[in-house]
């Protein structure tokens, strides 16, 4: 009912909107507005109260919005009703519900649908909201968070150190600085201060998932059971993320930008947040520029060439998926089965039979040696793409003949627009002490160092894991996109918005310049519609 607009008998709530509009509450829940949480929510200069039990159920002070903030759930709450209120009763809040008119007989905002229950679904709705974020999550302590990071054991120890390094410092820099002083002195003088309520000392465990995938589910939970943590944070796997997702919605444990090449694909899942779709989105990128070039492709075959592995399959997928939903039929699918070489006989053969076809090369760089000897076919490909996540730095020594219809998707901000941000990463560099590490690890790394503590900082008090994953939406949104590079910096893009599990939703496609040293250069939108 409170997330869905769903009656317990599976029919939609009927609820009345601007006083006399029916309307079918399944686009008009009480979480769209209230969130999850019902901590309520903040946008612009629109103010949703709380209905979480701890608030509905006392006494609202009447007091101006005052310096506790714009997160803080007082002031979102004085600032929404425009006066205080004794604290609800079930009468009351049935009447609310209803009627839309508070403990005080004022009239709620007529924004505020009003929901004609029956008495048996109104004590289910009133019993739901009783409950609501009252209970303290594992990993809080009056002065600690304790979160952790996953990394499984197919992971080199350089990458490894790139994920785990920062978060030790983002935990050691807490537990010196400010925040250890504050939480202290808080708890000390017996503050209700919910801007002081937010200052927590953070301190972090390592789950290492050792063996074959088939003992990980086993591992997490013994690691849950011995050391029960708020959140994971961060995290890295070269294998499917798959186990560690499932886990974290089994468990309602929120999970922030886990580093993996395979995200789950969801659109009802809830506690994890990934960087983007990973190698998925490459592929559903060309798919959508494709479509937008329809006039020069029309009737011409759409051949996908990839090795049978997660990485090229993610890409092909993303592709068939997004080229389906487009409105096209399926593609021609040429795997290359293990230990066949790929050569130049090799690429004739495909082209005799797709000829002047458009090629996805789903393919890593000792797979494209010989790609140039399709520019000397009579029936060369029309269009090449390429993925430059698999080819690395081998996507700038694809050979001169190949370039002028040679497409490569690009899921990060343009090489040259990157060159700006270098300078102010020096520093961050220099903190996490790993100068061979992968620098797009430590970039990411840096994304999470500085989103955390500032999350945690707003969420005053008020630690309830569904509330921090809403005010890192929060904290997206209201952002400008200069704080958001400056946090983000590997993309000229970087949101949540609220109920959004991916915060990168673009990708680049380009080409490369012509000469001995060619740039990327871009063709297409970061955003393809």
């Amino acid at each position: 009912m409170y997330r869905e607009g769903l009656l317990p008998s599976g029919k939609p709530m009927q609820a009345l909107v601007q006083e006399d509009i029916l309307v079918d509450s399944t686009a008009f829940s009480c979480s769209s507005c209230h969130l999850r949480s019902g901590i309520g929510s903040v946008e612009g200069q629109v103010f949703t109260p709380p209905v979480d039990g701890n608030t509905l159920f006392r006494a609202v002070a009447e007091a101006p919005m005052g310096s506790q903030g714009k997160f803080s759930r007082e002031s979102i709450q004085r600032a929404a009703a425009g006066f205080g209120r004794p604290a609800y009763t079930d009468i009351s809040l049935a009447t609310a519900i209803r009627g839309g008119v508070n403990p005080l007989g004022k009239s709620l905002n007529k924004t505020m649908p009003r929901y004609p229950l029956d008495d048996d679904d109104m004590a289910i709705l009133l019993f739901y909201l009783k409950n609501l974020s009252t209970t303290v999550p594992p990993g809080v302590t009056n002065m600690n968070l304790h979160f952790a990071t996953v990394v499984t054991d197919d992971v080199p120890a350089i990458d490894r150190q790139a994920v785990l390094g920062p978060l030790e410092l983002m935990a050691n820099v807490s537990k010196s600085g400010k925040a250890s002083k504050m939480a202290k002195m808080t708890i000390a003088a017996g503050k209700d201060d919910p801007m002081a309520k937010g200052y927590r000392t953070l301190t972090l465990s390592q789950w290492i998932l050792k063996g074959p995938s088939g003992s990980w589910k086993g591992q997490l939970e013994e690691y849950y059971k011995k050391d029960p943590v708020f959140a994971l944070l961060g995290g890295i796997s070269n294998s499917d993320w798959r186990l560690m997702h499932e886990f974290c919605e089994s468990h309602k444990i929120p999970c922030i930008l886990p580093l993996t090449d395979f995200p789950v694909l969801s659109e009802t899942d809830w506690y994890t947040l990934y960087f983007s779709k990973g190698l998925y989105q490459e592929g559903e990128a060309a798919a959508k520029f494709l479509h937008r070039r329809e006039a020069h492709i029309q009737g011409l075959s759409i051949v996908q060439v990839y090795r049978d592995n997660r990485q090229e399959q993610s890409l092909s997928k993303g592709f068939d998926e997004a080229w389906s939903e487009l409105g096209y039929g399926k593609t021609v699918h040429r795997i290359v089965t293990a230990g066949e070489v790929v050569n130049a006989d090799f690429w004739a053969q495909i082209v005799n039979h797709h000829k002047e076809a458009v090629f996805l090369l789903w393919l890593k760089p000792s797979d494209i040696t010989f790609v140039s000897a399709l520019s000397n076919m009579p029936h060369r490909p029309r269009v090449v793409f390429l993925s430059s996540s698999l080819l690395r730095q081998a996507t700038y020594t694809l050979p001169d003949s190949i370039r002028k219809y040679a497409f490569i998707t690009y899921p990060y901000r343009l090489p040259d627009d990157f060159e700006r941000f270098k300078p102010s990463l020096t520093g961050w560099f220099s903190k996490t002490h790993l100068k061979d590490a992968n620098p797009e690890i430590q970039v990411k790394m840096l994304t999470i160092f500085s989103l955390v503590p500032q999350a945690v900082f707003m969420m005053q008090g008020y630690f309830v894991r569904e509330r921090f994953l809403e005010v890192i939406d929060m904290m997206q949104t209201m952002q400008t996109m200069d704080e958001t590079a400056s946090i983000a910096p590997l993309y000229p893009r970087f949101s949540f918005g609220p109920g959004q599990r991916y915060a990168v939703k673009g990708c680049y496609i380009t080409q490369l310049t012509d000469g001995p040293t060619p740039k990327l250069v871009s063709v297409s939108d970061w955003v393809i519609h």
